[in-house]
């Protein structure tokens, strides 16, 4: 009877360990969530492209975009994943330079805000994506349009508009430079004008109401909105608050594109607050 020579032998039992090693990756691979742009690096004004995988299909899932380092209870950007779909592509507005990571969260149900996969990007600024952005983000004040025909020509005005909720109960306090300006109630939207320069906007307190009893209850949101609108004299731009019951109410601000701010306030029929 022959036997296999040891030289033969080792090349054997190399291979079988390259086989279990490769199997057992692949499992791995398998259940592993996984998340990825399609870009490492995004030029400013670019779209971001997130490819998601393995996801369980749950309407409550989501995915958003944060800044590097931010907590894993950061909602940032964020998306709800269609429902009963376990792979696919979520587009995100672009945001501002600076790095960023993409996070899914699956069976956000049952595990909260535990993250399932995370994918690290950058977004660069350029001349060119400076002034796509800015087309997008900000138009001038349209003087047949008596809401913003009186406007002082050193300043700028901004649509600050609350999406509605069908379920909510409470008026959001808006802070611009560490001033308050605004209660905003449910489905309105509101004028702001201000000067030119960088205007960082914060929600602040949140005014509970109960209907039955009739009473107004000063609470804290679980988190805060912020979002900051580099403004020049005669402009106009578009600003959204958005308060979603998230293990607690949570507030969100996003300067949005002066076309959609614009769509989303006629399309949610809102009034506005005086």
């Amino acid at each position: 009877m022959q036997t296999a020579s040891p030289k033969i032998g080792s090349i054997i039992s190399i291979s079988i360990v390259i086989m279990m090693l490769f199997f057992s990756k692949t499992v791995v691979a398998g259940e592993t969530f996984q998340v990825i742009t399609d870009k490492g690096t995004y030029n400013y004004g670019e779209p971001i492209k997130v490819n998601f995988s393995n996801a369980p299909g749950d309407e409550r899932d989501w995915v958003c975009i944060v800044p590097v380092g931010s907590p894993d209870t950061e909602g940032g950007d964020y998306k709800n994943m269609p429902k009963g779909v376990s792979q696919g592509i979520i587009t995100f507005d672009p945001p501002s330079p600076e790095k960023y990571e993409a996070r899914a969260y699956y069976n956000y149900s049952r595990n909260g805000y535990v993250v399932s996969g995370r994918y690290a990007f950058s977004v660069v600024s350029s001349p060119e994506g400076e002034a796509a952005m800015a087309q997008r983000m900000e138009r001038k004040i349209n003087p047949n349009n008596p809401l913003e025909a009186n406007l002082p020509p050193e300043k700028g005005l901004v649509y600050i508009f609350r999406e509605p909720w069908l379920i909510s109960t409470c008026d959001v306090q808006i802070i611009a430079d560490g001033k308050p300006i605004i209660v905003m109630p449910n489905s309105k939207y509101y004028l702001f004008s201000a000067p030119a320069g960088d205007v960082q906007f914060t929600t602040g307190s949140l005014i509970e109401n109960d209907i039955e009893k009739g009473t107004r209850k000063e609470v804290w949101s679980a988190q805060s909105g912020e979002a900051t609108i580099k403004i020049k004299p005669g402009y106009v731009y578009y600003l959204k608050l958005k308060v979603l019951p998230m293990v607690g109410l949570r507030a969100f601000l996003e300067h949005v594109p002066h076309q959609e701010g614009a769509n989303l306030i006629e399309s949610y029929k809102l009034t506005l607050f005086k």
